[in-house]
């Protein structure tokens, strides 16, 4: 069994290491870490409204991060999408029962400690910003659709149980979709850094 609040809390140190990894690319730009305090402040209060699920949070967080990973360095929007993902960090607490201040306060001093985190390594190297991304970007929504996954792997055996003889289903259009814009992406910044 899937614990939530394990997975609210994993869901949450992803999401502040992926607003570190945002921010680090905002370096340059001396508004940046004021760009994302703003995008938090914007974006809490509406992200508490909708009444965030792990699954959807987990999900946006690793696109976020994916996203990051492929358009490369992104000293503008660096700083909005670390604050985004902030705030939907934040909003997650807020839904597993922390009061609104609490969890409000919480993220914003994590957020403003992710922008104070050093851009670079000493010796020159890039900080392993790109390693916390691709860790983001494949734990987040592995953690937040965990237990919808245990959830339907229970119901898909009661449902066996009362079923006829097992019959192969076609997959579904959107994850095709979904599929084929990730591989379309790639092969478009592939030919893109080529060029």
């Amino acid at each position: 069994m899937v614990n939530p609040a394990l997975s609210v809390s994993l869901i949450w140190l992803l999401a502040m290491l992926a607003a570190a990894a945002h921010m680090a690319a905002a370096r340059p730009a001396p508004a940046g870490p004021a760009l994302a305090v703003a995008a938090y402040m914007l974006l809490l209060w509406p992200a508490c409204l909708v009444t965030p699920q792990p699954n959807w949070v987990g999900v946006l967080i690793g696109i976020a991060a994916f996203w990051r990973l492929i358009a490369g360095p992104m000293p503008r929007a660096g700083p909005l999408i670390a604050g985004a993902c902030a705030a939907l960090a934040a909003a997650l607490q807020v839904a597993g029962g922390l009061d609104y201040r609490v969890a409000g306060a919480l993220g914003l001093v994590a957020l403003l400690g992710a922008g104070l985190a050093p851009a670079r390594a000493p010796g020159g190297r890039v900080a392993f910003r790109e390693h916390v991304l691709v860790v983001a970007a494949l734990a987040a929504p592995a953690f937040g659709l965990a237990g919808d996954a245990a959830y339907g792997w229970r119901s898909a055996t009661m449902l066996n149980r009362a079923a006829g003889p097992p019959h192969a289903l076609a997959p579904p259009l959107w994850a095709l979709a979904i599929l084929a814009l990730a591989l379309a992406a790639g092969v478009i910044k592939g030919f893109w850094i080529r060029r």
